[in-house]
């Protein structure tokens, strides 16, 4: 019996210092590291490891399939899949009408394509935007209707300054999570679960942010309306003053113009209704304005017959359509376009009728698909001299490759972010550049403040080199002690609670020219 003792004890005491070093093992797989209020997670998985996961279904071809929804990379940290496979059925709706040519009146339209605005805007949002995860978040739910589910939570202030929440809460997605609930029971005609507890998810779409800028409760209070339940009963917990995780994917700023340029559509002109509902375009009652045929500035080509007639019709209609495949002289004929109308403005000013716009100047924008193409377009035009005046737009993105600041990156997809920076032979007439030469009145406040900027850079290049050699530090003690914690904890809280975790992703804006 003695020797039965010692032999159990020694096998016990075995298996412990197996279990502890499965445990360093483990917490060195799953290595967080925390920059400020950014946390990068990662996980190793070897053959043999086992992943969490959380199944739910979804009909194919009139059958309910079981897919994957949640995927757990770390302890209080997991994946939602479900959306990111399927984001139209989560956040929007699919379409019912296809598009059409012609439309009765705007009502018809807005039917039509709002749907599929909405679904283009869900599918780019979860592809390409930023997602932010907020822990430990107040959420209030209410139940209107039988099956319309709405809500409400409130985002400090300070919360929105620290974290750098910078989009537009109105317009975004939502992952809305609620972890360790516990199955009481299992369901009839299915498989064992382990363990015993779930994750209820839902997914919402923002419609209303009210903003509070007076302390002591400054900050904005996001309503939102759940789009997608992927579990028929909603637990009573879900109803009382609790914490959620909430992950808000912010829409694309393009889908969000074209969004609202379709429900706008009713108010809009009669010229903007007539295309979009495609009757006959209107035509205003004036002089014809026939071109000059004189020798074109140096360096642009004559026009032959189709591209004189093409910039004609353009003169002369609300509208048109200039189509041709490549190396036909598209660009040249817009370029002679624009110049004209730059004529026409000039011999025949506009009549304001309001007093306020007396003083407001023509201009002529034009935007293009690409930074390239702008940029082609205004060398042409920098043949035509002074008489023009043309002024390069880039958008923030490729600014911020000329005048780096602090975390400028962060707003950028790493997927399309591509190094494309402004034209050197554009320089004169490119805005950024502009504005901090000394004509320009307040030139000599910018450049002050790049050189501070470039000094933050500095110091936050040192600073980085300082904390990762702490985090390696502290990584390397933890290993070392073998601690039984899975997740740290102070004073029975975790301390992962109210940590907003980003992802740096970003979307493209326009690229205009104006002048």
């Amino acid at each position: 019996c003695g020797w039965r003792c010692c032999w159990s004890l020694l096998l016990w005491k075995m298996l412990r210092s197996l279990e502890e070093l499965h445990r360093s093992l483990h917490q060195q797989q799953q290595c967080c590291t925390t920059w400020g209020h950014e946390v990068d997670i990662n996980l190793q998985l070897r053959a043999g490891d086992t992943l969490h996961v959380q199944m739910t279904s979804e009909i194919k071809r009139g059958y309910h399939m079981p897919v994957v929804q949640l995927m757990r990379i770390k302890y209080n940290f997991e994946i939602c899949l479900e959306h990111v496979y399927n984001p139209i059925t989560c956040f929007s709706r699919s379409a019912d009408d296809p598009p059409r040519i012609h439309y009765s009146d705007t009502n018809e339209y807005v039917r039509i394509w709002k749907p599929m605005c909405e679904m283009e805007s869900a599918s780019t949002a979860v592809d390409e935007s930023d997602s932010l995860i907020i822990e430990n978040l107040v959420v209030n739910f209410s139940q209107e209707q039988e099956e319309a589910l709405t809500g409400n939570f409130f985002l400090p202030l300070e919360w929105i300054n620290e974290w750098a929440i910078e989009c537009n809460l109105s317009k975004c997605l939502l992952c809305i999570r609620k972890r360790g609930l516990k199955l009481t029971e299992t369901p009839k005609h299915s498989a064992l679960v382990d363990p015993k507890e779930f994750t209820w998810v839902a997914h919402g779409v923002t419609r209303k942010v009210n903003e509070k800028k007076d302390p002591p409760n400054a900050g904005s209070t996001v309503e939102f309306y759940v789009n997608h339940l992927p579990m028929e009963s909603i637990p009573d917990c879900v109803f009382q003053r609790n914490v959620f995780t909430v992950e808000i994917i912010p829409k694309l700023l393009p889908n969000i113009r074209t969004e609202n340029a379709v429900l706008s559509i009713t108010s809009a002109s009669h010229l903007v209704q007539a295309i979009a509902l495609g009757q006959r375009i209107p035509k205003e009652v004036k002089p014809d304005w026939n071109i000059v045929k004189k020798k074109p500035p140096t360096g642009l080509p004559m026009l032959n017959l189709s591209q004189h007639k093409a910039v004609d019709k353009a003169l002369n209609n609300n509208l048109t359509l200039i189509w041709g495949p490549p190396g036909t002289g598209k660009t040249i004929v817009a370029v002679y376009i624009v110049y004209n109308f730059f004529v026409l403005n000039t011999k025949n000013p506009r009549k304001y009728v309001h007093p306020k716009d007396e003083n407001k100047k023509e201009v002529i924008f034009y935007c293009g698909p690409s930074n390239k193409s702008v940029d082609v377009f205004a060398v042409y035009l920098s043949k035509f001299g002074e008489s023009l005046r043309p002024l390069r737009v880039y958008s923030q993105h490729v600014e911020t490759l000329d005048y780096p600041y602090p975390d400028c990156t962060r707003q950028f997809s790493q997927r399309t972010f591509r190094q494309e920076r402004a034209n050197a032979e554009l320089r004169s007439i490119t805005l950024h550049h502009r504005m901090r030469e000394e004509q320009n009145p307040y030139s000599k406040q910018i450049k002050e403040f790049d050189k501070r900027i470039q000094v933050a850079l500095d110091k936050k290049e040192e600073l980085k080199r300082i904390q990762l050699a702490l985090v390696e530090k502290n990584a390397l003690q933890r290993s070392q002690k073998g601690s039984d914690a899975g997740h740290p904890v102070q004073n029975g809280k975790d301390l992962y609670g109210n940590i907003c975790i980003e992802s740096k992703q970003c979307c493209n804006t326009s690229l205009p020219l104006v002048f």
